[in-house]
């Protein structure tokens, strides 16, 4: 057990060096950061939409009681300016703003005389790429909306006489009452929440899964490939301790130093995805419109979202997240008994760039198709093909432990269990024997072999 131990610690030391331990906390730090840039930025540009830039160029008293109306909202308030031509864009540019609404004259004599629609001037400044930009530019296009909500108002109030309620009842006449259904089990609740709540939880693990294969496969591939080519790893084998005890020691530093990387990657993906769109969805949330505080009084009061997942049986339990723990286990094994392998074949740096090709094509594969679509509902040769990757299974683990489907995950689990014995049968043997020695890859063997023929002139 002390030779274990010793063999470990060397192991960590080699693999967690000052520079690795400075790149996971830059690579957290700045992912924090830009989340809080891109938060900010966002934030900011839905925001600038409860600011309306207004030029009234009409007199009548329907649409200053319009315009009263808005400014009295606490969700929005009037930005009034002039024109001085009808050059839109050198006018954007002389009053510093971005976007701009006008009201032309004949705007209340159209609708209250004439009952006929009237126009509206929308001018917008065009954003630069960019999501927040963009979402700035969208966002601050629904003024009009508002606008005509309360213009509606006011002819249903004037032309009609209606109290506030019975336009409550006109605009909203209808109130929806959704429900869900999943495993046999219904409850009063939004499919499209539950879906957008259950793709958040489910979005982090296959992010979690990739880095922390990627990054554990590099790692015991480096280091098998490094001592090999330096004959260190024949003088560590020589050493009075098993080649099993050098093999298991070198797996766990391995896992431990991945674990570590994935710890501050997920850390900061967590803060990136909160800082970019918590404050985005509070302040969205909040009711750009003057019609949003309306619309979910009328709507009632939204059923807990949690006490739904539960009833529907979506709800991940300690048990789940054992049992996803348990599959993950098995996948990060599974990678580092591949590399293992090929990294006792490679002979130089190039080597060890092309053998790695394998392990990343087989993660990157599954970990695209399961961000994007189901694996169940493929056609059954891709769903076999698909599942023949041993790491689907864990890239799928919290859906299927989420909706319930306990075959599939137990099916998985088992054909990862086997696939792994088979892998590490093939470690073993290797380490175990002098073919270690022996394997070699090298993408420059065949210009050395062709290399050292001898032309006829030189014979």
């Amino acid at each position: 057990m002390m030779k274990f131990g010793n063999l470990l610690k060397k192991e960590l030391r080699e693999l967690l060096t000052k520079q690795a331990i400075i790149s996971m906390v830059f690579t957290m730090v700045l992912l924090i950061v830009m989340g809080q840039i891109m938060g900010t930025a966002m934030e900011e540009g839905i925001s600038s939409s409860s600011t309306i830039n207004l030029c009234n160029q009409d007199d009548s008293e329907f649409t200053a009681e319009v315009l009263k109306k808005i400014g009295a909202s606490e969700e929005t308030s009037i930005n009034y300016v002039e024109l001085q031509s009808d050059d839109y864009a050198a006018e954007l540019e002389r009053l510093d703003i971005k976007n701009l609404v006008i009201i032309p004259h004949g705007y209340g004599e159209s609708i209250i005389e004439k009952h006929e629609p009237a126009s509206v001037k929308y001018v917008s400044r065009m954003s630069p790429a960019g999501l927040a930009s963009s979402m700035e530019t969208i966002s601050s296009s629904e003024v009009i909306s508002s606008i005509q909500t309360v213009c509606t108002d006011e002819i249903l109030l004037q032309t009609y006489g209606l109290t506030d309620e019975e336009i409550k009842t006109v605009r909203y006449p209808m109130q929806t009452v959704e429900y869900t259904v999943n495993n046999g089990r219904t409850a009063e609740v939004s499919a499209t929440a539950l879906t957008a709540i259950t793709m958040m939880q489910s979005m982090i693990a296959p992010f979690a899964i990739f880095f922390l294969l990627l990054m554990a496969s590099q790692m015991i591939m480096t280091a098998i490939s490094t001592e090999k080519i330096d004959k260190t790893l024949e003088t560590l084998l020589s050493a009075p301790v098993s080649r099993m005890t050098v093999l298991t020691a070198k797996m766990v530093a391995a896992v431990i130093t991945a674990l570590l990387n994935a710890l501050f990657m997920i850390v900061g993906f967590v803060f990136y995805m909160t800082g970019m769109v918590g404050s985005t969805v509070n302040e969205m949330s909040s009711g750009v419109h003057i019609s949003g505080a309306e619309m979910a009084e009328a709507m009632g009061e939204v059923t807990n979202l949690g006490q739904a997942m539960t009833d529907l049986g979506i709800a991940l339990t300690p048990f789940s997240y054992v049992l996803f723990a348990l599959q993950l286990f098995f996948t990060v094994a599974i990678g580092l008994a591949i590399s293992l392998i090929l990294g006792a074949m490679a002979t130089d740096v190039k080597s060890v760039q092309t053998l790695i090709m394998p392990v990343m094509i087989t993660v990157m594969i599954p970990f695209f198709i399961t961000m994007f679509m189901d694996v169940n509902s493929m056609s059954t040769p891709f769903k076999i093909i698909i599942y023949a990757i041993p790491f689907t299974h864990t890239y799928t683990a919290l859906t299927n432990l989420m909706n319930g489907d306990m075959i599939i995950y137990w099916a998985g689990l088992a054909y990862q269990i086997v696939f792994f014995a088979v892998c590490m049968f093939l470690a073993v043997k290797m380490f175990t024997t002098d073919r270690l020695f022996t394997m070699s890859f090298s993408v420059d063997a065949g210009k050395k072999k062709s290399g050292s023929k001898k032309t006829p002139a030189e014979n």
